[in-house]
């Protein structure tokens, strides 16, 4: 496992999704270590001099591919002071320092996976599914689920995916649905459907058809791997079964 390391970087842009939620692209000063999907970084917007400490930070998911050492990306939601002020200091061209990798947040490449993702928590998954490849003996399963569609994020990989892996499928939540987006993606491979409400792991449990078996991974805001950890162990998923990445 890389050892982690500090890394200089200039913002190269930023995706404004609306309503506070943005993809930010960094280009780092060096070819960055080798992570594995699943793991973070943290950020800091302050100077950092090498000879002091740290400054504040805040952790990430590393939404990019480990194939590409030469830039970084990440996703987040306004939702307190430090983000308020990514939000008003990043911009194009502005330096920002990063120390990585970091985490033990890795799905099991050898065995059927179910991925739970909640709003950016997404991010913890991309890296994976950039490197998702056809396996006919395995089968990966993405509940997908954000305020509103227009905040699902990284939809030509999700498509992409979808369209080159047999073994991969999708279900979106959305609290506030959106009936264009359900027959946009009703043309998508597989045809995947848009559920109206959050992340019910019963309903996903359903979906699966007896897929409690497999290792089931979450991602997402707190209160939601809270909620949906107590409901699959309430419907029989073993708690060795529930992976969670405390990313807040």
């Amino acid at each position: 496992m890389s050892m982690p390391r500090k890394i200089r970087c200039a913002v190269a842009g930023i995706t404004d999704h609306g309503d506070r939620v943005y993809t930010v692209d960094l280009e780092p000063a060096v070819p960055v270590p080798a992570f594995r999907p699943g793991q973070f970084l943290h950020l800091t917007v302050d100077d950092y001099d090498p000879a002091g400490f740290w400054p504040e930070s805040r952790v990430f998911s590393i939404a990019s591919s480990p194939k590409h050492r030469d830039r970084l990306r990440l996703c987040y939601a306004v939702k307190g002071r430090y983000t308020a002020r990514m939000e008003a200091e990043l911009v194009p061209g502005r330096a920002v320092w990063v120390k990585l990798p970091y985490g033990d947040f890795v799905i099991d490449s050898s065995q059927d996976a179910v991925l739970l993702a909640g709003g950016t928590g997404l991010t913890a998954f991309t890296a994976f599914l950039e490197n998702l490849e056809p396996d006919p003996c395995r089968s990966v399963f993405l509940a997908y689920g954000a305020r509103t569609p227009a905040l699902f994020l990284f939809q030509d990989l999700l498509r992409a995916r979808l369209e080159t892996v047999p073994g991969f499928s999708v279900l979106f939540f959305a609290e506030t649905p959106d009936p264009g987006f359900s027959e946009a993606v009703a043309g998508w491979p597989r045809s995947p459907r848009c559920l109206a409400g959050r992340l019910d792991a019963g309903r996903i449990l359903q979906e699966l058809n007896a897929g409690a078996s497999r290792a089931v991974y979450l991602s997402g805001p707190p209160a939601m791997l809270t909620a949906l950890t107590m409901d699959l162990r309430a419907k029989g998923v073993p708690a060795g079964q529930i992976r969670i990445d405390a990313w807040e």
